[in-house]
């Protein structure tokens, strides 16, 4: 938190209050909801569920469009809220209440047509209503997350087969019927901008925006070096050249002023965390429980990997943040309010660490 709040005071002073505001409620979401018993938000995750669906939809119909996206929910004081950044957590704790009171060390059932093909339904229906907004990204990283109550659960061979056949035909028809042509566009600009026939050195001015804002990204990275240029001194970042600075490309406004040695300090704090969120997934025996945590932790990987590969244009460019160093209140909020439930599941646990962040 400490270094996401010194970098935002340095390329994006302006936005520094209102994040430390994230931060303070993101710490008084995590201590109060975490007190909840966990029994208590399985009995209530379907009406949460849908109440996210229901409010998904009113912002598609009444929503007003901020950069060609209906995905922000007005608030007093000038503030805004997105409700699907709270769609992996919702969604994962529906899903898992209906694993509740299976325990890990008994046998699994393989899961029937039925069962699967309604947990599919649970899933896909936010997918459908966040990518029409349309957040592409955010859809990606949410299926990504959730896809884990498949493929941890036993389908059986067949249905294995069945089931990735069909989502290979999905990202076809995804491809050519789903995607806008500027979404299309980032991934071409993305493989046009790594192919060998083309260099750094090529006319900028022929680029595409997505391909541009790669461009500029990997010259902040270069221009950190080992030690960075230092505090407030990145020109990538501070004379604007790098666009969404603030937030989709917050690793490379970090790197150009950290350096590679300030990387490695993010990538470690990073690995501590999913290490430790891994740990908790094996130990922990009720299926329920196991699950959810698992789902966030594959939400986690999803947006840090994503994030920074686009950030050294490694891959195409999907608007996805970097959690709990990019700027914005909804994202800090949200990710708060899943390491909330996961603090509630371990002091149910028979055998829990004291606490998520000791």
């Amino acid at each position: 938190m400490i270094v996401a709040l010194v970098t935002l005071k340095s390329i994006a002073p302006d936005l520094l209050n209102i994040q430390l505001l994230a931060y303070l409620l993101g710490f008084l979401l995590f201590f109060s909801f975490s007190k909840i018993a966990v029994a208590y938000w399985w009995r209530f995750s379907p009406y949460l569920y849908w109440a996210l669906n229901v409010v998904l939809l009113a912002l598609l119909i009444w929503g007003r469009a901020t950069r060609g996206i209906v995905s922000w929910i007005e608030l007093p004081l000038g503030l805004r809220f997105q409700p699907s950044q709270l769609a992996v957590p919702l969604t994962a704790l529906y899903l898992s209440s209906r694993f509740k009171n299976q325990e890990q060390t008994a046998q699994v059932q393989i899961l029937s047509w039925w069962q699967i093909i309604e947990m599919l339904a649970i899933i896909f229906l936010p997918a459908v209503l966040i990518n029409l907004q349309p957040d592409f990204g955010t859809a990606i990283v949410y299926l990504l997350a959730l896809l884990v109550f498949l493929f941890f659960n036993r389908l059986g061979w067949q249905k294995l087969v069945v089931f990735l056949s069909v989502g290979v035909l999905g990202a076809v028809v995804v491809w050519f019927f789903v995607l806008a042509d500027y979404q299309k566009s980032r991934l071409t600009s993305f493989l046009v901008f790594n192919s060998p026939e083309r260099s750094l050195s090529s006319d900028f001015r022929q680029e595409s925006s997505a391909a541009y804002n790669a461009r500029q990204a990997v010259i902040a990275v270069g221009a950190g070096q080992l030690w960075g240029r230092g505090l407030g001194q990145g020109t990538q970042s501070h004379l604007k050249f790098l666009p969404e600075r603030q937030t989709d490309f917050i690793f490379a406004s970090f790197v150009e002023e950290w350096g590679f040695l300030g990387s490695l300090l993010i990538l470690g704090l990073y690995f501590a965390l999913l290490t430790f969120l891994l740990y908790l997934v094996y130990v922990e025996e009720n299926r329920g429980k196991k699950l959810y945590m698992l789902s966030i932790l594959m939400m986690l990987i999803t947006q840090i990997f994503i994030n920074i590969g686009m950030n050294l244009a490694l891959l195409p460019i999907t608007g996805i943040t970097l959690p709990f160093l990019s700027y914005g209140g909804s994202s800090i909020l949200a990710l708060f309010y899943c390491l909330a439930l996961v603090q509630s599941m371990l002091l149910e646990s028979d055998k829990p660490p004291s606490s998520i962040f000791q």
